[in-house]
């Protein structure tokens, strides 16, 4: 039988490492994946005008300093200016266990490219946050969806054969 070396541990302890990583990795792929549903479920509640259920799937964070009626009264008028969304496409999840100005916990933040028949394409952000054992959302912002670039194409010539004079 051969001694262990130190290399042999080295590399023991380097594969062993690897595993808690990779299941963080599985754990926040997990964590973005129930936050987009819970985003989208809580998004389909806006489309549809449920205002005081989309207030019921906020987090305290977001309640604070506001009571249904106000939220109601302040998602309400401009959503309605849009009008229905036609499509909303991920462009981005990303999962944290910090965001700027919020205690240490576990964050998903969302954007969505979505077009509604009233507006131009839009940005749609949602934040959402594990609270108590559930995904909830934690802010929400809309704006409008940054121009795509120029196409930057040759000009197109006629290459094509000419007619015999």
């Amino acid at each position: 039988m051969r001694p262990v070396t130190a290399r042999m541990v080295t590399f023991a302890f380097l594969f062993l490492a690897a595993f808690p990583a990779a299941g963080a990795d599985a754990d926040a792929k997990a964590a973005v994946s129930a936050a987009t549903e819970q985003a989208m479920h809580w998004l389909e509640q806006l489309d549809a005008r449920r205002y005081p259920e989309s207030w019921n799937d906020a987090a305290a964070v977001m309640k604070e300093g506001r009571s249904q009626d106000d939220w109601v009264r302040d998602i309400g008028a401009p959503r309605e200016l849009l009008g229905k969304s036609l499509i909303r496409e991920v462009q981005h999840a990303d999962y944290s266990t910090t965001v700027r100005g919020a205690p240490a916990g576990q964050y998903v933040t969302i954007a969505y490219l979505t077009q509604f028949t009233n507006a131009s394409p839009a940005i749609e952000t949602v934040l959402v946050m594990l609270e108590e054992g559930h995904w909830r959302i934690a802010g929400y912002n809309i704006a409008r969806a940054p121009d795509p670039p120029e196409s930057k194409a040759p000009a197109k010539t006629d290459a094509g054969p000419k007619p015999k004079e």
